[in-house]
């Protein structure tokens, strides 16, 4: 009998304590993509058929996830006939990137929608990167106004 209580004792405590362990992920704030020029990518007009690359890279290392998120803005200037396509690009040494013609970066497209604002947000997951750059093309057919931004998770240690 006294082995039961014990054993039981045990069982609660092992369940009580597993709760306590944190094992979700840690989002920080969002922050802008840097453009090209290193200022944030808030409400950067992009041409029809250019493609334009951040200048600063997000450092993932340490971290578990990084989320995206995507706001595009088109003025009704035209009709939308195409697409945008979104480049994650790697860091290949430590200084140098994939670019958006050759390697093999991660890429997907978007469809804008005229005289509309539209989002878009995604995630991938650090333990395939270390540094990366985010680029996108624009194929839509006219000028569309961009804002960007990031954020970054960890794993807190269990307890």
């Amino acid at each position: 009998m006294k082995r039961l209580i014990l054993a039981l004792i045990i069982i609660c405590l092992f369940s009580v304590c597993s709760y306590a362990a944190d094992t979700g992920y840690n989002w920080g704030d969002w922050g802008y993509v840097a453009d090209s020029n290193a200022a944030s990518w808030d409400d950067k007009g992009i041409a029809d058929n250019e493609t334009e690359t951040s200048g600063t890279a997000i450092d993932l290392d340490g971290k578990a996830a990084c989320m995206f998120s995507i706001q595009a803005v088109e003025d009704n200037t035209g009709a939308i006939d195409g697409v945008c396509t979104v480049y994650i690009l790697r860091d290949t040494d430590g200084t140098n990137y994939e670019n958006t013609t050759t390697g093999s970066p991660y890429s997907f497209t978007i469809t804008p929608t005229q005289n509309a604002t539209v989002y878009w947000a995604f995630a991938i997951s650090a333990s395939k990167f270390d540094k990366v750059k985010f680029a996108i093309k624009n194929e839509s057919g006219q000028i569309l106004v961009l804002d960007i931004r990031y954020k970054t998770a960890t794993i807190p240690a269990a307890s």
